[in-house]
């Protein structure tokens, strides 16, 4: 399950949720479900998608996932059960406040967890923070470490925050780190009953910049 990795590789690495994170991303925080799950080979797939289920994505948005489609990427999506709200209409504005993931990699296979933390906002000062219950587990060939961040640079709060636990057979160093990742915690910890290097990887992300995704090469 999704849920035990990020636990275990907790007690490695610390706290999952960065010392930097705004108290506010964290209040009275919501446990969701997660629903609809959906591999798509084109945005506009994905738009068509999200319409249905009464969503509709912004050009920007819709340039970017069309970025990936031509890099030859696939799409998964996946609905994030939002809080109950009064007027749920006015909560127009959803943000990624922490981006968390999990990553194991070995022998050009990568298996990827993710859990992100929303922060959910009216504009007038009323807000919901919400994040799924264990995540979402992916398994797919990769020639590197990698971790998507482009969509980043649609977040409208102050910044953005990115929190990983990468397992290699080898350490990371931090100097195969880019700008403005930094190196924390180390271990090593068992999966599926092979013994792994464990780092924390994290970085505050700013608002409305481009941002390359993740890639290092062991």
């Amino acid at each position: 399950m999704p849920g035990t990795i990020f636990r275990e590789a907790d007690r490695m690495t610390g706290s999952e949720i960065p010392s930097a994170l705004p108290r506010k991303y964290t209040q009275k925080l919501h446990y969701a479900g997660l629903f609809n799950p959906t591999l798509l080979w084109e945005a506009q797939e994905l738009s068509s998608w999200h319409e249905k289920n009464g969503f509709k994505l912004g050009e920007e948005a819709l340039s970017l996932l069309n970025q990936y489609v031509t890099e030859g990427y696939r799409i998964a999506s996946i609905l994030v059960e939002h809080p109950s709200v009064p007027k749920p209409e006015s909560f127009a504005a959803c943000n990624t406040v922490l981006q968390r993931g999990d990553i194991v990699y070995a022998n050009g296979v990568q298996t990827l967890f993710l859990r992100s933390y929303f922060h959910s906002t009216d504009g007038s000062g009323n807000f919901v923070n919400f994040v799924p219950r264990g995540g979402v587990q992916m398994t797919f060939a990769s020639d590197a470490i990698w971790f998507p961040l482009r969509l980043t640079q649609l977040v409208s709060e102050p910044a953005s925050y990115v929190a990983l636990d990468i397992l290699t057979p080898v350490p990371l160093s931090a100097e195969q780190l880019p700008a403005p990742f930094e190196l924390g915690k180390t271990g090593r910890m068992s999966y599926h009953g092979v013994e792994y290097e464990v780092a924390r990887v994290s970085a505050r992300l700013e608002p409305k910049q481009a941002v390359a995704d993740l890639k290092l090469e062991l």
